[in-house]
Parts: structure tokens; sequence; C-alpha cells
């Protein structure tokens, strides 16, 4: 009997350095640190505080190679927030984004294989219904 504890995640999270920026109405927070991404979200340091839990954010993820570089772009929503980090939930993802999102996750999680399997076990963001 498997007694190790159940990962509450639908998705493996990875540690990754890169900018991110996160609009919330008028407010803009940008962040290099702490960030931990997901298929589902993302979580990042910030100092800025920010009161509209729940509240709807556009999300852009810069990556960084040499000369070139692709912003991943998605629309969400404020999941959590605390004294030094804020972690918004992906609601919505264009094809392009979510091709370099999963690739992002892939190349930089611990197992690549249970990452592949997670993501085969969802309909892009989100579990099937059933």
């Amino acid at each position: 009997m498997d007694t190790r504890p159940r990962e509450k995640r639908e998705f493996v999270r990875v540690p990754f350095t890169t900018e991110a920026e996160i609009q919330i109405g008028e407010m803009l927070i940008r962040s290099s640190s702490g960030i931990n991404i997901s298929l589902n979200g993302l979580r990042l340091a910030t100092e800025q505080s920010v009161a509209d839990e729940g509240g709807p954010c556009i999300i852009k993820i810069v990556l960084k190679a040499f000369n070139h570089h692709v912003i991943i772009e998605a629309q969400g929503q404020v999941a959590r927030t605390g004294p030094g980090f804020l972690a918004v939930e992906f609601t919505e993802l264009d094809p392009d984004s979510y091709l370099h999102l999963r690739q992002l996750i892939i190349n930089n999680a611990d197992d690549p294989l249970r990452a592949e399997e997670e993501f085969d076990a969802h309909w892009g963001i989100r579990r099937p219904s059933q």
C-alpha cells in the first residue's frame, strides 16, 4: 500500500528564472524572482500588495534565449496573495502560449515523464469533465 501523501496539485510545478508581468486593473506587477510555474498558473515573489483576490488579470511570461524571446500570454484570476507573494490561475491560453508553457515545464521538470503523463490526462489547462 502506498502511504505517501497524495499530491493535490493537478500539474507539476517548476521553479523558473524569467521575467513575469501581472496586470490587475491599473496595477502592473513585475517580478523575476521566486517564480514557480505550472500549466494551471504561477506564483511569484512581489512586495506589492494586492487586495483583488479572485479578480481578473493578464499574465505575460517572457522567455529569453540569445537574441530571441517569446512571450507567453494568458488571461487569469488572482488565486492567492500574501506577504511577499502573488499566485494566479490561468483561465485562458492561446494555442501558441499553451505549447510554449507546456515545453517550458517539460524541459525544467524533475520528472519530465510524469509531467507528460499529467498533461495527457488533461484537456488543455483543465481536467476533462466526467
